[in-house]
């Protein structure tokens, strides 16, 4: 299947004129697997747009001009002649390679469309494209392909038979094992690949990823010299500046007190985190930065005559706005009518990356400058110039996603369905200075703070909102298609207590489900989007503390949330005190109170601890508990084994480097609980807390049963092997008890398994075992009111075990 070497026609009434879509490349494949990805790869020419990452929007809401953006989407017909949309975005091409042991990727300056679409049945497809902008509409000719049956197991959904659990399209159950990892935005080849291929051996199939850098100001790559924390995020600088014609956009504020560098502001700015931009050897180039100042006054120092606003390249300068500290790369700056720039140029010699920029007000006694743009493009000579270098050149981040972090984040995405590995991703943050800046009117803030701007106004569909939706119209468009996305979490840690928080959610919930794919849904509480889109994701939101049920959860004003998210460090627990001090010793402890937390909530959705974190009661601290003196991992190796309860609730652990670092490696421990979920179909129905009594409370056990197919697992553990006993070198003693698993009573005694006086095969685990193994088998009976016992002796530290009812003509 190819699109058309020619322009497409425009079809219809009211066709834009000169708006034209335009084949770029041959889709070579005529047939794409079931749940694979078809890659549709185009121009738009005669376009009015000037953002073409916005949507076209006609009326859009104060602050946001009218019909400045584009929308294009492909609309896909399956067999059954249901009709999807799915959103195209804009992208740069990049020349990728690895040098100097990383990740290399050049801009290119080509840019084209791009549709990704998944789809979920096979057989005869077809589509079309449609354009609109400020010019009009234009469609496409229809296009048709086949999709082949594949064994590939599609997208994460929730299970229809038991919602506490997530299974893939084909019925399998998604065990949801792992932890926060790592975004690998910098590397995503040389280290996230490899990365993510690890995760796979170890059984881990599940991670939760931010992307919240990629639109927003959110760990912007301007750090102040003194990189300073005030807060959850670092400062920004960022404020809007109104230039000389009346128009105000946001600025990167440098200033210079006189007595110092003391305030919100800084006299430096640096280049922070280790992502370079990549260059080219033995190139010029020219740096550019545009500003605007006033009552810039120096010299500070007046053994040096130069000061001013000036860019230098290389070295780490926290102080760079001392005169000698770095090189600089352009002139200096003083105050402008409007605006200005500084420039230079800087040779690459042998370098295939731009050390770090500082921008800096030199030898400044007082005043300020305000940075609008940060420019790197090689000079070809007779005044042509190459494509932007700098991911991020303009300080409007509420405009634009930078290209070289969406061209990173697909290569994390497709090392992640390479292993098998499910991506939890957080999407925003709440405290992001793009969403503080602007007021809840559309107008930019002038005075203090709209603290709560990232919440919008709840409902309605103002600056804030409209921003947010074209940034979730971009997340799907670019990374929908993939089996690997398990969900889109809309912030991190939002306000527990925020109506405005509650009511965004389930917005959020509604436009990634219906709106993004043009679909309506209605308007206000209450409202359900109801659509199934082959390629929507599930979505929830995340709270800092707490676990609002009958306020949020659980309440039908808000029901597009697809399950809950719950944070809770033994630091950060709603629980009593007196359980916190156990769960600092006991990790099994940790889980089952939460798990059981969420079990009592009554929820009809699964529960995922987005952030579970081993601490003190006294502090937030990852070495506050001393973790690293258990260097065989017990406390990982409970809290994951104590998770086959019936609470259910999935567990992210926040510190991976408690899992593994340079010293220890307790991944293996995840290898082992895959194992043995690897045949128990939770998702299917049936299973329920296995219920059952134990003759001494020196043994914990956790499990489920099925009496309908009769089947159960447990877990069985020594209470006093716990990680801080074993840190302590205090061996405990072995404990026997006797473990009764009841039937259910009256009925009960007619479904298969756990009959009276039943053959039942009982399977033992060694939970220790590299990846678990099977020790041995028990051939044991029910007795006559179903009740099997399992006689356990000399336990040590924990067993796992399942069952098994073969009497003839159980299911």
């Amino acid at each position: 299947m190819g699109l058309a070497a020619s322009a497409w026609s425009s079809q219809g009434p009211g066709a834009a004129p000169g708006l034209r879509v335009i084949d770029l490349v041959q889709v070579p494949a005529v047939t794409v697997p079931r749940f694979g990805r078809l890659d549709l790869q185009f121009d738009v020419a005669g376009t009015r747009a000037v953002n073409r990452q916005w949507p076209f929007d006609p009326a859009p809401p104060h602050g946001v001009p009218a019909g400045a953006g584009i929308s294009v989407d492909a609309v896909f017909t399956d067999p059954a002649g249901r009709r999807f949309a799915q959103p195209a975005f804009y992208a740069e091409a990049f020349d990728d390679g690895i040098r100097d042991g990383r990740d290399w990727n050049l801009p290119t300056g080509r840019f084209a469309w791009h549709v990704r679409f998944t789809p979920d049945q096979p057989g005869p497809w077809t589509y079309t494209i449609v354009a609109r902008d400020a010019g009009g509409r234009v469609e496409t000719d229809r296009r048709a392909f086949d999709v082949a049956s594949s064994p590939r197991r599609g997208f994460i959904r929730v299970s229809k038979a038991d919602p506490r659990y997530f299974e893939f399209d084909d019925g399998t159950l998604f065990t949801g094992l792992g932890f926060e990892f790592p975004e690998f935005l910098d590397d995503p080849v040389t280290k996230g690949a490899p990365a993510y291929r690890a995760l796979a051996g170890y059984g881990v199939n599940f991670a939760r990823v931010w992307i919240a850098s990629l639109f927003g100001s959110a760990w912007t790559p301007w750090i102040g010299g003194r990189n300073q924390y005030r807060g959850y995020l670092p400062v920004t600088g960022l404020v809007p500046y109104t230039d000389t014609d009346g128009r105000t956009a946001l600025a990167l504020r440098l200033d210079q007190e006189p007595e110092g560098d003391t305030g919100w502001f800084d006299a430096c700015r640096m280049q922070f985190w280790d992502d370079p931009e990549s260059v080219e050897p033995g190139r010029r180039y020219r740096l550019r930065v545009e500003y605007a100042a006033s009552d810039l006054e120096g010299p500070r120092d007046p053994r040096v005559p130069a000061y001013g606003l000036v860019a230098k390249i290389g070295g780490w300068h926290a102080d760079c706005y001392r005169p000698g500290a770095g090189a600089p790369a352009t002139g200096y700056g003083r105050d402008t009518d409007g605006w200005g720039a500084i420039e230079g140029t800087w040779d690459s010699g042998d370098a295939n990356f731009l050390p770090r920029v500082h921008l800096a007000l030199e030898n400044v006694t007082s005043g300020a400058a305000y940075v609008r743009g940060v420019s790197l493009r090689e000079d070809l000579g007779g005044g042509r110039l190459g494509p932007e270098l700098m991911d991020r050149p303009s300080m409007a981040y509420d405009a634009y996603v930078p290209e070289g972090r969406a061209h990173a984040f697909d290569r994390i995405v497709e090392a992640a369905e390479r292993s098998g590995v499910a991506l939890k991703i957080v999407v925003g943050d709440r405290n992001d200075k793009v969403y503080l800046k602007i007021a809840d009117d559309g107008d930019w803030v002038t005075g203090d703070d709209n603290v709560d701007g990232y919440y919008g106004t709840g409902r309605r569909v103002n600056r804030i909102r409209w921003l947010q939706q074209a940034w979730w119209r971009y997340l799907q468009a670019r990374w929908g298609y993939s089996t690997s996305v398990h969900s889109w979490e809309l912030m991190n840690e939002g306000d527990p207590n925020s109506t405005r928080h509650y009511e965004q959610a389930d917005e959020f919930g509604k436009f990634m489900r219906c709106r993004v794919f043009g679909v309506e849904v209605g308007e206000g509480d209450g409202a359900r989007c109801g659509f199934q889109h082959p390629d929507a994701h599930l979505v929830t939101t995340s709270f800092w503390r707490g676990l609002p049920a009958d306020a949020f959860w659980n309440d039908p004003r808000y029901p597009n949330l697809d399950y809950v998210d719950l944070h809770a460090y033994v630091s950060t627990s709603e629980a009593p005190d007196d359980d916190r001090r156990v769960m600092e010793d006991d990790a099994a402890f940790f889980h089952l109170w939460h798990s059981r937390q969420v079990a009592g909530a009554g929820f009809r959705k699964p529960a995922v601890r987005g952030e579970a974190g081993l601490d003190t009661v006294d502090a937030q601290d990852p070495a506050a508990l001393g973790l690293a003196r258990d260097t065989r991992g017990v406390w990982l190796h409970n809290f994951l084994w104590s998770g086959l309860d019936a609470g259910a609730l999935y567990e992210l652990y926040w510190w991976n480097s408690h899992v593994w670092n340079d010293a220890v490696d307790h991944r293996g421990a995840y290898a082992a609980v895959a194992s043995f979920l690897a045949d128990i179909p939770l998702n299917r129905g049936g299973y329920a807390d296995w219920g059952g009594t134990v003759s001494t409370d020196g043994v914990r056990v956790v499990g489920q049963k099925n009496t309908a197919t009769g089947r159960a697992h447990l877990w069985i553990q020594n209470r006093r092997h716990t990680w801080r006993a074993s840190v302590a070198g205090a061996a405990p003693a072995p404990v026997s008890a006797a473990i009764d698993v009841p039937a259910p009573v009256s009925a009960a005694i007619d479904v298969p398994g756990f009959a009276p006086d039943a053959a039942v095969r009982v399977e033992w685990w060694d939970t220790w075992a590299p990846g678990g193994r099977v020790t041995g088998e028990s051939r044991l009976r029910t007795d006559a009111r179903g009740t099997l016992r399992i006689d356990v002796e000399a336990i040590q530290a924990d067993v796992a075990l399942k069952v098994f009812v073969e009497t003839p003509g159980a299911r």
